[in-house]
């Protein structure tokens, strides 16, 4: 008999740079671990609405859910739980314990010292990935931006735009400075831009002379509405299990038929580079595998190359994909 899965939320809130945690109490399932507050998903129930359902009930707190942040899934043995975590703002309310004996407030170089509930570790390297990339792009976006608008990857455009028709509607996924919207649009197509940044999307949208929308990869709810997805460059800041959710999404938001572009920086694990980046690195080898795993999704072509990059040689490894089959 197949085990029950249980749909569980988990609240990620940061006040004045700090993370809470609270421990389970004596008596309760997990005593004595620490977790990220949330609980049970009900029937006909959303994940934002049990949360902040959930952190009245237990914390005694008004809230309001932010961003999607990830999921982790774990086998109990009794039960798997699917624990789906948000960024959660405290509204009001000072916090009452009810199902925890203790909260703290931790630093995210704090955070691996406590003893966690086995779902809630991978959420707490996701997290770190994120909030790692975040803290740098928002301290260096002006940098970053004039840096990369100046990068020449003309190249790289044609094992993509070879698949697409004159005109399509394209979406630069992580768009950063925003060179490659601009020279798309030149090149005749329709373009949506996106980016997780606020400051990089400021710089783009000033840049590119259009709008850039704020939103993460995990946050992408569009359906059939492109022609093509452009993520270079970009997908390499998602932590690896992250990374099939993302590309289902990215096939979700693809017309059938329409074709996507990925890159990722060539290695076997994730990095941590000079600047404090997370970064998921990939093989010809791994990056198949990735995308073996994902449905609908014809692979066009996977392919690797050297190219100089601040002056060093890096090693990248690309595809292209095809939406295929019944749409989603």
């Amino acid at each position: 008999m197949a085990k029950k899965i249980i749909d569980v939320t988990a609240a990620i809130i940061v006040k004045q740079g700090k993370i809470l945690a609270a421990r389970r109490g004596p008596g309760k399932h997990l005593q004595g671990y620490w977790e990220f507050p949330g609980g049970k998903v009900e029937e006909n129930e959303s994940p934002e609405i049990c949360l902040e359902r959930e952190l009245f009930e237990e914390l005694s707190i008004s809230s309001r859910v932010g961003a999607y942040i990830g999921k982790s899934v774990f086998d109990y043995g009794e039960k798997i739980v699917r624990l789906m975590a948000y960024e959660v703002e405290h509204l009001s309310g000072d916090f009452k314990l009810v199902d925890h004996d203790e909260i703290c407030w931790l630093d995210l170089e704090q955070i691996d010292d406590l003893k966690w509930a086995p779902a809630d570790i991978p959420l707490i390297e996701q997290y770190k990935s994120r909030a790692s990339v975040d803290r740098y792009y928002s301290s260096n976006a002006v940098e970053y931006c004039e840096e990369t608008s100046e990068f020449d990857v003309g190249d790289l455009y044609s094992p993509f735009l070879e698949n697409i028709t004159k005109g399509a509607h394209i979406l630069d996924l992580g768009c950063g400075s925003g060179r490659d919207s601009k020279a798309f649009r030149e090149l005749g197509y329709e373009v949506t831009s996106i980016d997780a940044s606020p400051e990089i999307a400021a710089w783009a949208s000033t840049y590119t002379g259009h709008p850039v929308i704020v939103k993460s990869f995990l946050e992408m709810d569009e359906v059939e509405k492109y022609d093509g997805v452009w993520a270079s460059a970009s997908l390499l800041h998602c932590h690896q299990e992250q990374l099939p959710e993302v590309v289902d999404k990215i096939l979700n938001s693809l017309k059938l038929g329409g074709v996507a572009y990925l890159s990722f920086k060539w290695g076997e694990f994730m990095s941590l580079d000079d600047r404090g980046r997370y970064f998921s690195n990939l093989t010809t080898q791994s990056l198949a595998q990735l995308l073996e795993s994902v449905l609908n999704a014809e692979v066009l072509k996977i392919w690797d190359s050297e190219a100089l990059l601040r002056g060093k040689p890096q090693r990248w490894v690309y595809a292209t994909i095809r939406k295929c089959g019944d749409p989603l």
